[in-house]
């Protein structure tokens, strides 16, 4: 821990700082204190300044986990010596929420309601809405709350139940995009998954409405790397799902993954 060094985050927000520097406290209680910690759900970005955190200080025991494999709102998991890293340990309880279906319940109805309850955003995880049901995971506290409180969601009256059926969350679709680009520059990439000019990349990086492992991007020089995930704004997400081998022209196939 001495000699660690939180550099890299110097052209960051004040935000993300003050992040990294909590994430870095809880290395300094895991290792000193043997106190081990966990912090609310993250956002995409926030989890990406965890990873690098970690690695700044070689830590290894730490854990992102939001209660699927698949979850793209995660806790950090911090873990003192002879304290194995494991889901079971993280305070995250799911709760499915039914209801009759003759309305329509979209994933912000349900997070409206439980800020109605004056649930704070970062205790709630994921959110899967289906027809009849929805899926939520939360952190132990807040879901207790909603147990007690959430009665409808809309107009909808609902029933709150703990745990959840794996088979019940939707597995996320997309559609695959392959193609050639000249770099893996950011409006190089930008440009073959949103199927628009590099012109109009370029414009949406300078504009900072790119955003690479859930962060801002705003340099068209960005290299991007294979699994990297990324969205613009009004085009969607993606994933750099593969960087293949070279055209005779020298230029370098991927295969790119949009989400839908």
């Amino acid at each position: 821990m001495s000699g660690a060094s939180l550099d890299f985050l110097s052209g960051s927000s004040a935000d993300d700082r003050l992040f990294a520097r909590q994430c870095a406290d809880k290395v300094r209680a895991a290792e000193d204190k043997y106190r081990t910690g966990f912090t609310f759900f993250l956002t995409e970005g926030k989890a990406e300044t965890a990873r690098r955190v970690m690695a700044a200080f070689s830590f290894e025991r730490f854990m992102l986990w939001g209660g699927t494999d698949s979850a793209e709102r995660v806790m950090l998991g911090v873990f003192a010596p002879y304290d194995e890293p494991s889901a079971e340990a993280f305070p995250i309880k799911a709760l499915t929420i039914g209801y009759s279906g003759r309305e329509s319940i979209s994933h912000r109805d349900i997070l409206g309601s439980l800020m109605g309850l004056n649930i704070a955003r970062e205790t709630v995880g994921d959110i899967y809405a289906g027809e009849k049901q929805a899926i939520v995971f939360l952190t132990n506290t807040a879901a207790d709350e909603v147990m007690r409180g959430l009665a409808k969601v809309g107009r909808e009256s609902v029933s709150v139940a703990e745990g959840f059926d794996p088979d019940a969350v939707p597995e996320r679709g997309y559609k695959e995009i392959s193609g050639t680009v000249s770099s893996l520059r950011a409006d190089c990439v930008l440009s073959l998954a949103a199927r628009i000019s590099r012109a109009r990349a370029e414009e949406l990086i300078s504009s900072g409405l790119m955003t690479v492992k859930g962060q801002a991007v705003t340099k068209t020089s960005h290299r991007l790397e294979e699994g990297d995930t990324f969205s613009a704004r009004g085009y969607g997400k993606f994933v750099l799902e593969r960087v293949g081998g070279n055209t005779k022209k020298d230029r370098i196939f991927i295969d790119v993954k949009k989400y839908i």
